[in-house]
């Protein structure tokens, strides 16, 4: 059987060998930093110095340009859940550092949170709780009285992986289950019809970016809940309120500001003090098995990039770069599609992977640049980002089957002096 060349470790400017490092922020689960420092070529650090990877959670910010003073050689960034609201994605393409995001883990968490919040409502487990505080029994009272669901249409906007597990969790249910999205999907509805007809409108969808406006509000059944698991932006808060104060319910685990001083804000005070509300504190992926999930897949996503510089492999939208890979079995996306043109060698190589601006010629270039050193290329990626940015950052990927240092450092300096990358690693890839 054959064996693939194993990662040996990044061949610095100097010749040497150095492992690839990464930092492990924010109590990333102690699976994942296991699952780093059993690689035998990849070491855990404090330093900002020397990382050339991170993983995160929330409470590290990537926002500004001081955020990244320090951060030298960072090239990848994996950010240990859902969303990327903490990493400034413009300032991360023009700095050539790749991002990635762990939405796979979460999946089953949060559509279980939209799913609890549906089933509370209907159960009127808030207003039960209440009355019994209060040492009150008011079992034959309107306010009280459950909602049979059977006979009501759950509507999901977005049809992602979250959106499908709620379709899942929420089947047995409904008595109908309409679903929308913004890309094609078989089977889906137009939002206007689902907004109209559904009895509870379940929102997953995967940007921040204002989905249920204060006109698409009005247009729902007066009684309707709201379930909001993705981003507090993408319902309008005052429209919300004025839902609320007409009959309808809301079920939030995520608000437009998050933390103590959210309640400062007259809107999202009125909406938790509301008896028609009931909510989370953003809790729904926060339990410890889902968080050595998170961490474990943002661990699993770093290895990749470390020991064959493959990023973002499942084409996850919104991130700085779509996949780049050279996988020699290349793995499919979320839309079916393969990687780059892997290498069909089995025999030791150097990979080097360089971040740069997207700008015509790179290829005619590195190709160039490589053929006068009497060399070929035997494995090639490149991808443009798609985050805004002036150039756009880009990778390419290449092998060599060339392994003495002195012509491999020949080349990377002529690649430096041409193109001036913003970020480059050279990969050694062999037998131990």
């Amino acid at each position: 059987m054959k064996i693939a060349p194993q990662y040996r470790g990044d061949i610095t400017p100097t010749g040497d060998l150095e492992p690839f490092r990464v930092a492990a922020r924010d109590k990333v689960s102690s699976e994942a930093v296991r699952l780093l420092t059993e690689r035998p070529h990849i070491e855990v650090t404090d330093d900002p110095t020397v990382t050339q990877a991170a993983i995160i959670r929330s409470a590290t910010k990537y926002l500004t340009e001081g955020d990244l003073e320090a951060y030298q050689h960072l090239m990848y960034v994996a950010r240990a859940g859902v969303g990327v609201d903490n990493i400034a994605m413009p300032l991360a393409a023009e700095r050539g550092i790749a991002t990635v995001n762990t939405p796979g883990a979460s999946t089953d968490a949060v559509a279980r949170r939209s799913l609890a919040h549906i089933l509370s409502w209907a159960s009127r487990v808030v207003q039960g709780t209440d009355a019994l505080r209060k040492a009150q029994w008011p079992k034959n009272q309107p306010e009280v009285e459950p909602i049979d669901l059977s006979e009501k249409t759950l509507g999901i906007i977005g049809y992602g992986r979250i959106g499908r597990k709620t379709k899942e969790f929420a089947a047995p249910h409904f008595g109908r289950i309409l679903y929308t999205d913004v890309r094609p999907v078989e089977g889906a509805t137009d939002l206007e019809t689902l907004l109209r007809e559904a009895d509870v409108v379940s929102i997953n969808v995967s940007g921040k970016e204002e989905v249920l406006t204060s006109e698409r509000i009005v247009t729902m059944k007066p009684t309707a809940l709201i379930v909001n698991t993705a981003r507090g932006t993408v319902v309008n808060t005052a429209a919300l309120l004025q839902h609320l104060d007409q009959g309808g319910a809301a079920a939030l685990d995520v608000y437009p500001k998050e933390g103590a001083t959210m309640f400062e804000i007259p809107e999202v005070q009125g909406l938790t003090q509301h008896p028609n509300f009931l909510g989370t504190p953003h809790t729904a992926a926060a339990d410890p098995v889902t968080q050595k999930k998170l961490g474990i897949e943002a661990a699993q996503r770093v290895i990749e990039f470390a020991e064959e510089g493959t990023v973002n492999p499942g084409n996850l939208p919104g991130h700085t770069l779509p996949r780049v890979s050279l996988r020699d079995t290349p793995s499919e996306d979320d839309n079916g599609n393969g990687g780059g043109n892997g290498s069909s060698e089995d025999q030791p190589r150097t990979r080097f992977v360089l971040t740069h601006p997207s700008v015509p010629g790179v290829l005619r270039t590195v190709t160039g640049i490589v053929a006068e050193a009497g060399e070929n290329i035997t494995g090639l990626d490149t991808k443009d980002g798609k985050i805004p940015t002036e150039p756009r950052l880009a990778m390419t990927m290449f092998d060599i089957p060339e392994q003495q240092i002195p012509k491999i450092l020949a080349i990377r300096r002529k690649i430096e002096e041409a193109l001036h990358p913003h970020r480059m690693r050279t990969l050694a890839l062999g037998s131990e």
